[in-house]
This record gives structure tokens, C-alpha cells and sequence, in this order.
């Protein structure tokens, strides 16, 4: 019985081009981004690997949609929908938020008897620290100020109170999701993990980077490039090619 099905599958974008000669590449968005943050990924990647990014209710043209608040619910959700379409080999990438729901859906796949070729983790810290320092619960205005602080939303949107106030809801159900969520059970995946960070990223340095090392039983690296919490912006191509060089390595492997 498949709840929601129709719903599900809104989930996942460009599910049409999966192919199973080719590794899929679910991308896992930010708090507050959407699958457009990937248009680039599946142009530079295409004949290669196909690109799916994961586009959650509550923005671009799922912007009337209801967004998600509680991190299993989301899961339920997402896990059914890459169940459905997934097809041959496959691979999770996730920024900030997303590095936290790649490792809990891989968490989930891997409990049904999937295995990613690659989890790579990007500006996340592991999943057994709770948000230091959160912003969800803050009144609006003081919740507006802090928004600033993760540059992951545009300065159009910071400086225009309109625009703000439009996507706010948004903007808070995501970091309600990310910010209530841990995970203290640590459980150890068998997937590759490659984590990246960015070397003047206040929310995960080059420490908390290496951490996820603890998380998988298989082969893990990372890099560090310059920049912040949103260093693959600047660096958009040679993060591209670092993770098409590990999914190179994968790909006539186990």
C-alpha cells in the first residue's frame, strides 16, 4: 500500500532520466534552499551521472505547498518516493540540513537492504550534537537578524521585509526540522563516506568534518576548501569534479 505516492514523488526531481547503467545522485537541500541550488550539478554531470535533487514542499514551484516541520516525517516520506524510483547503483550528497537527512535516509536504505555507492557530506556536523546555538524558536524579528548568519539566504530576500515575510514560514519549518534534530544512537553505515567543509565555516570546521569518519565502517576522506558555510558556491566546479572522481572510483566496483 503506498500512501501518498502521488505526493512522494514530488519529492525527487528529474527521476525520469534514472537509468540503472548510470549512478544516481540524490541531492539533499539546505535550510531554506531548494533543487534549483543543483541546476548547475545536473548540467556539468550529465552523461555521467544523473542528478536528482530532493525538492521539499514550501519552496520554488512547491512554494503554496505545506513544508515539513518534524525530520521523521519527512523521512517516511522521502524514503518511499527513493524506494520508488531508484534503479542500479546510487549515491546521497547533502549541505548543512541535507548532510544530516542523507545520513538518516542512507540509515533507513541500508536497514532494507540498500547501499549507497557514496554519502558525501558537505557543512554538517554529526548527527549526535544538538544545535548549539538554535534560531527556530526565536520571535520573528530576532529570527530575521539571525538568518544572516548561514548566508544560505539571498540578500534579496534578507533585505526585502515583503520577500522576508513571504518566506518565512519556510524558512523556520526548516530550521525546526534541522535544529530539533539529533540523533544520539550513532549507528555506523556501509557506505564510503567523503565529507567537505569550508575553512572559515562557523557552523562545521575542519574538526567536526573529520567526525564523520566515526560513521561508517568503509573508507572515508574529506577536503577542505576555502570559503564558509557556503564555500561550494564559489568552488561549484571543483566540488562537482571531486564528487564525480569518487563516483568514477565506484563505479565498476563492488
Amino acid at each position: 500500500y503506498k500512501r501518498n505516492i502521488k505526493v512522494n514523488l514530488k519529492l525527487i526531481k528529474n527521476t525520469e532520466n534514472i537509468n540503472k547503467e548510470k549512478i544516481t545522485l540524490f541531492c539533499l537541500p539546505f535550510a531554506g534552499g531548494g533543487a534549483s541550488a543543483y541546476n548547475q550539478w545536473a548540467k556539468k554531470m550529465q552523461g555521467k551521472v544523473t542528478v536528482c535533487p530532493v525538492q521539499l514542499p514550501g519552496r520554488e514551484e512547491r512554494i503554496m505547498e505545506k513544508p515539513y516541520i518534524d525530520m521523521p516525517v519527512m523521512l517516511d516520506d522521502l524514503e518511499e518516493a527513493v524506494r520508488e524510483v531508484v534503479d542500479g547503483p546510487y549515491a546521497l550528497w547533502g549541505h548543512s540540513m541535507g548532510g544530516k537527512i542523507s545520513y538518516e535516509l542512507e540509515k533507513r536504505l541500508e536497514a532494507e537492504g540498500y547501499r549507497a555507492k557514496y554519502l558525501f557530506i558537505s557543512g554538517s556536523r554529526i548527527p549526535s550534537i544538538p544545535e548549539p546555538k538554535p534560531i527556530y524558536h526565536l520571535p520573528d524579528e530576532a529570527f530575521k537578524r539571525e538568518l544572516g548568519r548561514f548566508e544560505g539566504t539571498p540578500k534579496e530576500i534578507l533585505e526585502n521585509q515583503e520577500l522576508l515575510d513571504f518566506f518565512l514560514p519556510m524558512l523556520r519549518a526548516d530550521f525546526t526540522m534541522d535544529e530539533t534534530y539529533y540523533d544520539k544512537a550513532g549507528v555506523v553505515l556501509h557506505t564510503p563516506i567523503s565529507a567537505f567543509g569550508g575553512e572559515k565555516d562557523g557552523e562545521a570546521d575542519e574538526s567536526a568534518i573529520c567526525e564523520w569518519g566515526k560513521y561508517t565502517d568503509n573508507d572515508f576522506d574529506y577536503r577542505i576548501f576555502p570559503g564558509g558555510h557556503f564555500y561550494l558556491r564559489d568552488y561549484e566546479d571543483e566540488v562537482i569534479s571531486e564528487v564525480e572522481r569518487r563516483l568514477q572510483g565506484v563505479k565498476n566496483g563492488g
